[in-house]
């Protein structure tokens, strides 16, 4: 079962929580449409809390370069 949840404000990304299966738990899967298709990509919350955290820093300016 999904639930979809509000696409993120000043944005055309739709969000949208799924269950992931017993070793995923519950997902969020981001999709964008881009030339009359869609993309996504699923993360678990694990891999949500890390890509807001570099998402912060891009936005204040601070990220970080992997070289």
């Amino acid at each position: 079962m999904s639930t979809e949840l509000r696409n993120i404000p000043k944005t055309e990304i739709m969000q949208t929580r799924f269950a992931g299966g017993k070793g995923r738990g519950a997902m969020l899967q981001l999709t964008v449409q881009n030339n009359g298709s869609f993309q996504n990509i699923q993360l678990t919350r694990e891999e949500c809390l890390s890509l807001a955290q570099e998402l912060i820093l891009f936005a204040n300016g601070k990220e970080v370069v992997d070289f």
